[in-house]
């Protein structure tokens, strides 16, 4: 099926003026290509300017708000778009970071990605904001199923960290598993006609040998239930690209030292 666009989001963990890593990362994501992508937890000013100088098929933008850590989207030059911050998703906490918004025009269709880092750890404060940002994400899709003035609602795609840790509440029972959480997530998108895209490899998140957490599933897509996407092994519609590709520990270690412990996310949108 032809492609209309495809989309990746990594977080690249504490991404600042390390230059080599910059190439090694942008080089990285060039083997992937993507027409729209972000980039999580930048922290230096050179990587949005090196970026731009080694990515010249793409326009940059970057977040700007109080958190040490911003988001870099990257759209391909071909494609008409515009991209907003979405300050609601931080939950009223300044610290926290905001939603990039990039919404395209393409054959007289306008689809939205929503690029979002939510808040991390599984203690019941930091449980409780990342819900309440589900609830701003949902809002959102909300008003924009009401702006399309379509009966099947809008082109809506949200992916990136979602930090899904589960919960450990302190001497009691209700403790929740990061499994439970995205369940939990999966039927919340699905009252806005959503649904969880399904990937390539189990895990998304990993420290590395010597490291006692055990690899993880953090990052997600969730998309609208009318788009289409290209399959990729065993069906998944999200491609897992990193570490996780690779044979061993040692070369995943590897790998999570030159780049990041996060593996980066890959779909393409594609005609129905």
């Amino acid at each position: 099926m032809p492609k209309i666009f495809s989309v990746a989001s990594w977080n690249v963990e504490h991404f600042a003026n390390n230059r080599d890593r910059i190439r090694e990362n942008v080089q990285f994501i060039q083997q992937s290509n993507p027409d729209v992508f972000a980039i999580f937890e930048v922290e230096g000013k050179q990587v949005f300017s090196d970026f731009v100088s080694l990515m010249p098929t793409h326009n940059f933008f970057i977040t700007e708000d109080l958190s040490k850590m911003e988001t870099l989207v990257g759209v391909n030059r071909n494609l008409t778009a515009f991209v907003t911050q979405r300050q609601a998703i931080k939950s009223k906490i300044p610290t926290l970071r905001p939603g990039a918004l990039v919404t395209l025009a393409i054959d007289n269709q306008f689809y939205s990605v929503l690029f979002i880092h939510l808040k991390s750890l599984p203690d019941p404060r930091s449980w409780g904001l990342r819900d309440d940002m589900i609830s701003h994400i949902l809002n959102l899709k909300k008003a924009l199923d009401r702006a399309s003035r379509k009966p099947e609602g809008a082109n809506f795609i949200c992916m990136g960290d979602f930090n899904t840790m589960g919960l450990n509440v302190t001497y009691a029972k209700n403790d929740m598993s990061g499994a439970a959480e995205l369940a939990r997530y999966g039927k919340r998108f699905k009252t806005r006609e959503m649904r969880l895209l399904p990937k390539t490899a189990p895990a998304t998140w990993w420290g590395g040998q010597g490291t006692t957490i055990p690899k993880s599933n953090l990052d997600h897509v969730f998309a609208s239930q009318t788009l289409q996407f290209q399959t990729f092994d065993q069906g998944a519609e999200v491609s897992v690209r990193g570490w996780a590709e690779l044979a061993n520990e040692v070369e995943q270690t590897t790998w999570i030292n030159d780049h990041s412990d996060h593996n980066l996310l890959y779909s393409e949108v594609v005609e129905p």
